[in-house]
């Protein structure tokens, strides 16, 4: 689209994507490319949807563009503790001396030498799981990719193995903060973050009274070191953590086993060449990114392209189109191992927005697919997947069955 041509579209004239129909139900890919066929935008029921790599990746840590705060989710009527939450927890949606204090603190607590020091451990986390499966075939995001990241997150936060069930219910239901619409989840928003924060506030308290060599002690000892956090921030911060760490790893860890079982021979690959096992994990976010949208608000008036966009109007950082934009990337919508430069650098985010916990679901990710290629072949995904709704903000495979053997 060339700048005469954009300068003179008001949005109205840009193709529409109708992400509730049922054309982007059944194939949303091809529904975006259909409107990346027009050009870098289009308008949904979202907002303004960016559809090609290189302007997601421009306008991600855009300072004109704001994250949604809380008083996005009280206009929309949202709980006290989601909106508690988002003032005091949630760090994307943060800026300025408050997001920069808490950042320091985390970032302090979730070193990338310490992330990496953790491999043993979600090692023994993923064996743990795949010796409860069955001898050739089992239902990968209940045996493994939904219990797996929380495994992992709770043992580093000192949590006891009996509670991670209250954990992996509660975290669960927060896949419900990327719904579209989200105001009919709202009551059981409610009730997850209420149980999680409580419980959070509780650990807090102990760790103060009885310090143990765990990620939360660290932070509370990091709090005077780095920069003082509220008990509020602190505890929202974990559930923030908690919330972070599971859903997505679930999804995404799903994707990608099903992106590896079905690209041919890049299952026995990976167990012949393990060193290839990063390179799988950032084409597996490429092919299946499981953030397939960020929200962007506009903080004045201000021009995307030649397009005039008004201040307070939503864009739509379409990650899922930009991670396929055939002119950033060769044969895009196939899974190549490796994948030469240049990289899908934008799911963790850039800037001041990268997300603290990126290494740690990276480090996950490659630990339990070492794992997996290590103990079994012949692997392949039976029937179709039971996916989330394609107009979600978070997407993968909610169940999904794997048939194997087990290597001698």
């Amino acid at each position: 689209m060339s700048a005469d041509i954009a300068a003179r579209l008001e949005e109205e004239d840009l193709p529409e994507i109708d992400v509730l129909g049922q054309a982007f139900q059944d194939d949303a890919l091809a529904a975006l490319r259909e409107a990346r066929a027009h050009g870098p935008l289009a308008r949904s029921r979202r907002g303004i949807e960016v559809l090609d790599y290189d302007t997601v990746s421009a306008l991600i840590s855009d300072g004109r563009l704001d994250s949604q705060n809380a008083s996005v989710y009280a206009r929309m009527g949202g709980p006290g503790s989601l909106l508690e939450f988002a003032e005091d927890g949630l760090l994307v949606a943060m800026s300025g001396e408050k997001h920069q204090r808490i950042r320091r603190v985390f970032s302090a607590g979730f070193r990338v030498r310490h992330v990496q020091s953790q491999r043993p451990l979600m090692r023994a986390a993923a064996q743990d799981l795949v010796e409860k499966w069955g001898i050739d075939s089992c239902e990968f995001v209940r045996d493994f990719s939904g219990p797996f990241p929380m495994h992992v997150l709770c043992r580093m936060l000192g949590v006891p193995v009996a509670d991670i069930p209250v954990f992996s219910a509660a975290a669960t239901e927060l896949h419900l903060l990327a719904a579209v619409p989200l105001a009919p989840g709202f009551p059981r928003i409610d009730a997850a973050l209420s149980e999680l924060s409580g419980y959070m506030t509780g650990l807090i308290r102990r760790r103060r009274e009885k310090p143990r060599d765990d990620i939360v002690t660290s932070l509370i000892t990091v709090q005077e070191s780095e920069g003082r956090l509220t008990d509020s921030e602190l505890a929202w911060n974990l559930v923030n953590l908690i919330f972070a760490g599971q859903d997505t790893t679930r999804y995404q860890l799903a994707s990608l086993v099903r992106a590896v079982a079905q690209a041919p021979g890049a299952w026995e690959r990976l167990n012949a060449e393990p060193e290839l096992i990063p390179a799988a994990v950032e084409e597996g976010l490429r092919l299946h990114p499981v953030t397939r949208f960020i929200v962007r608000i506009a903080r004045d008036d201000l021009t995307i392209g030649a397009l005039h966009v008004r201040r307070g109007r939503r864009v739509i950082l379409n990650l899922l189109a930009a991670s396929r934009d055939p002119s950033r990337f060769d044969r895009p919508d196939e899974f190549v191992l490796p994948r030469p430069e240049p990289h899908f650098n934008v799911p963790f985010g850039w800037g001041m927005h990268h997300c603290l916990g990126a290494t740690l679901a990276q480090v996950e990710m490659e630990e339990a697919l070492r794992v997996l290629t290590e103990s079994y072949q012949h692997v392949r995904v039976t029937g179709l997947p039971a996916m989330t709704p394609p107009a979600g903000m978070l997407h993968g495979p909610e169940s999904m069955a794997l048939e194997f053997a087990k290597r001698a």
